[in-house]
């Protein structure tokens, strides 16, 4: 399988880099073909040209070329403000282009970009019991957007994402037991079920 993983953090040192390094060991011990795109090392520019809108890509097409490439776009960032960072919401902006992911005929079912998974590995910032404390905390329905508005809306079969609660709080033996759940998420790839969304 060739996988696509999009990653974005600021910081070497994070936990983020320590996810996606797992990722690129796990995966590629398991015989997967891998290619990163690191926004911020690449200093990606995240934002849409009136040019790529009126369909001129050249400047995307590498971008472009790997995700055509790829099985499985894997997604790794810290969630900030209840969103991806701007850097990697604006290269989904730039590469999930009309005509290439989208077009007014072609959605869910038939999404131009079906055949291909996609999954979601993040931080965020508390413990996971805050998250349950009210609804609208609800990670389910805080990643819907992405899920559902960009994966799904394309035709990419959603895989269960990975969240890591509160890195910045935990342990040496919590950060230890968070990676190897992630070991073992990554190791179950082909047995996880997508989520399902209903297109109407």
């Amino acid at each position: 399988m060739n996988v696509l993983i999009i990653y974005a953090h600021p910081n070497p040192g994070s936990f983020n880099a320590a996810l996606r390094d797992l990722a690129v060991r796990t995966l590629s011990q398991a015989g997967h073909s891998i290619l990163l795109s690191d926004l911020y090392t690449m200093r990606f520019n995240p934002v849409l040209s009136a040019q790529e809108l009126q369909g001129d890509l050249k400047d995307i097409q590498p971008e472009i070329e790997k995700v055509r490439r790829a099985d499985l776009l894997l997604f790794q960032f810290p969630d900030w403000w209840y969103g991806m960072p701007a850097i990697m919401k604006g290269w989904i902006d730039r590469v999930f282009a009309y005509g290439f992911a989208y077009d007014d005929e072609h959605s869910f079912e038939n999404g131009l970009l079906r055949g291909k998974k996609a999954m979601l590995s993040l931080t965020v910032g508390a413990r996971e019991d805050y998250f349950r404390q009210a609804p609208q905390r609800d990670l389910v329905r805080v990643l819907e957007p992405i899920h559902y508005g960009i994966f799904a809306y394309c035709g990419l079969e959603v895989l269960p994402p990975f969240i890591a609660y509160g890195p910045g709080e935990m342990s040496e033996a919590e950060r230890k037991a968070t990676l190897e759940a992630f070991r073992e998420h990554l190791k179950r790839l082909p047995e996880l079920e997508p989520l399902r969304f209903s297109s109407t």
